[in-house]
């Protein structure tokens, strides 16, 4: 994948996922009366969208740093894959437990925001996998050449 796409990619969907999760936790504490909302319904909404916050600021920084990581050298840049990699497998599960949401009786606003942010989730796993594909799984001579171009076009004219 080109780094400045992942990286742009990451850094947007990342903060929009950061802003959406805030949005949904602020609105199911505020508005808990008028939308019905149950107090377990809305613990279980503040501890996914908080869990959802944390893995949003982890990518947004991790994405800042790319441009670092990605002069250094090959082994540092696979370690960066692998690091992305494994918080990646740890956050899956969350897609799960928030569609969990979708069965609860809730109102139709909170129910929009849960689709629009799995749909964010998902589309932000997407762009990690893909990235985490062409970091560690690709041909080694595949890799550095598509690596090489990358810091010839973004970083070598700064």
């Amino acid at each position: 994948m080109d780094y400045k796409y992942f990286r742009d990619g990451l850094i947007s969907l990342s903060s929009i996922q950061f802003i959406f999760s805030f949005t949904f936790l602020v609105s199911s504490i505020v508005l808990k009366p008028y939308i019905a909302l149950e107090p377990k319904e809305r613990d279980f909404i503040v501890f996914l969208t908080i869990i959802n916050m944390i893995f949003g600021i982890y990518y947004l920084v991790e994405a800042l740093k790319f441009e670092k990581v990605f002069r250094l050298e090959e082994k540092h840049i696979r370690k960066f894959g692998k690091r992305i990699g494994i918080v990646s497998l740890l956050y899956s599960p969350h897609i799960f437990f928030l569609c969990s949401l979708l069965f609860f009786d809730l109102h139709n606003l909170q129910i929009m925001m849960i689709w629009i942010i799995i749909i964010i989730e998902i589309l932000l796993l997407g762009i990690l996998i893909k990235e985490i594909y062409d970091l560690l799984f690709k041909e080694e001579t595949e890799r550095k050449y598509e690596i090489e171009q990358n810091r010839k076009v973004y970083l070598e004219r700064k």
